[in-house]
């Protein structure tokens, strides 16, 4: 919804005195501040545009510049990672703050992660919605993903069908600045339309990722590259107790699938949460694998946890 409106907004050039962008989406949060910024200041970015750094940010002196006259229409105060606690949050939430209508001040928080449960920030909400907009940025549904992904490969002269899709985004981390990272490396390789034979050697696979493929590897008996495998999640560097989570929500899944084995594939899909080709891929070896060795080796797990 407060993206919504900050779309109106953008689209009707009518701005409101203050913004405050948070979420767990960087690459999304950072697109939505530009275009604010540029909407809010077509021609005089490098003039009105005021940056702060949120941490220790003085009250007195940010006060005395919010009335400072902009060169063009409008000046942007751009706050980077306000704590709540800062002096600055109490400012704005007080009787005393009063911003000019020729202002913009917008708070982006980058790796500030607010705690929205506390009373301060709620205060803080409750002053800035008068007049204001809490901007949440989240990471996007699937389908929208899946768009973006096919997007940005075609903007690179490359071709990738839904199937890759699907794959791609279940190796991936759920970042879209990681994922440009991965898509730019694939772009420059293929030059056209990207295999899975690319993705599976150009990516940088998550440590779930790893954890599948292991676990795939263990139900086909491929002793050689079982072991080879083993060291690509360690080659992360993660904690080692979330190899072994992953691992064993690699096999809590498998059990699901296992119980759910006679049920349609969508119903197994919805209930485990897996893509749907690797609902498929492993059902082929769970018909060989009794029930009781998959309870085995979820109590081999737990003990080891």
């Amino acid at each position: 919804m407060s993206l919504d409106l900050l779309k109106q907004d953008l689209e009707q050039k009518s701005f409101r005195r203050i913004y405050y962008f948070y979420g767990s989406e960087p690459y999304l949060k950072r697109f939505y501040l530009n275009s604010l910024i540029s909407a809010v200041l077509p021609e005089n970015t490098d003039t009105d545009l005021h940056r702060y750094e949120g941490k220790g940010l003085d009250a007195a002196g940010f006060s005395e510049e919010l009335w400072l006259c902009p060169t063009g229409e409008y000046k942007v105060m751009l706050i980077s990672d306000l704590p709540v606690s800062s002096p600055i949050a109490d400012f704005l939430t007080s009787d005393d703050c009063d911003i000019p209508e020729d202002t913009v001040v917008v708070i982006y928080q980058q790796t500030e992660q607010p705690d929205l449960r506390t009373k301060a920030f709620k205060v803080l909400k409750s002053r800035i919605e008068k007049d204001g907009l809490f901007v949440e940025v989240k990471t996007v549904d699937e389908a929208t993903l899946s768009r973006w992904v096919a997007q940005q490969f075609r903007r690179r002269g490359c071709t990738i069908e839904p199937a890759e899709i699907s794959y791609f985004l279940s190796v991936e981390e759920r970042n879209m600045e990681s994922m440009l990272t991965e898509i730019d490396k694939l772009a420059a390789y293929c030059h056209g339309p990207v295999s899975r034979e690319a993705l599976d050697k150009l990516c940088v696979k998550t440590v779930q990722a790893r954890a599948y493929e292991l676990t795939g590897l263990i139900l086909e008996k491929n002793v050689d590259r079982v072991f080879s495998a083993l060291t690509a999640p360690r080659a992360l560097r993660p904690p080692p107790q979330l190899i072994l989570g992953s691992l064993f929500s690699c096999f809590a899944n498998l059990y699901k699938l296992k119980v759910l084995e006679n049920l349609p594939e969508d119903i197994r899909t919805k209930e485990t949460g897996l893509k749907p080709f690797l609902v498929r891929k492993y059902a082929s070896y769970l018909s060989r694998i009794p029930l009781d060795q998959l309870e085995q080796l979820l109590d081999y797990y737990a003990k080891i946890d």
